[in-house]
C-alpha cells in the first residue's frame, strides 16, 4: 500500500470527524478517505465507460445519417464529447 498525504480544509475535517464519531461506520479518517476514494473511482470508471458508449453510438448515428443522404461534415471529437456530456447529464449519468 502507498502512503499519500492530503491537505484538507479544516471545515471538511470537522464534518468528517463528526460523521465518523456519530455514525460509527469508520474507525478513522484514513478509513473514511480510502472509502471515499474507492467510491469516486467507481463513479469515474462508470462515467468513462458511459462516455465511450455514447461516443460509439454517436458515430453509428452519423454513419446512419450519411447512408440516408446527409451531406454535412462529421462532428469533431470535441463537438461529439460536448454532445455526449450533455446527453449523459440529461440522462443522469453524471
Amino acid at each position: 500500500m502507498k502512503m499519500l498525504s492530503v491537505a484538507i480544509d479544516k471545515d471538511y475535517v470537522k464534518v468528517i470527524d463528526k460523521l465518523i464519531s456519530s455514525s460509527g461506520l469508520y474507525s478513522s479518517r484514513s478509513e473514511f478517505m480510502k472509502d471515499a476514494i474507492r467510491k469516486n473511482l467507481v463513479e469515474l470508471i462508470k462515467l468513462n465507460e458511459n462516455l465511450k458508449k455514447i461516443d460509439m453510438e454517436s458515430k453509428k448515428l452519423g454513419e446512419k445519417a450519411r447512408k440516408r443522404g446527409y451531406k454535412g461534415d462529421l462532428l469533431s471529437k470535441k463537438e461529439r464529447e460536448k454532445l455526449a456530456r450533455a446527453f449523459a447529464k440529461e440522462k443522469g449519468f453524471i
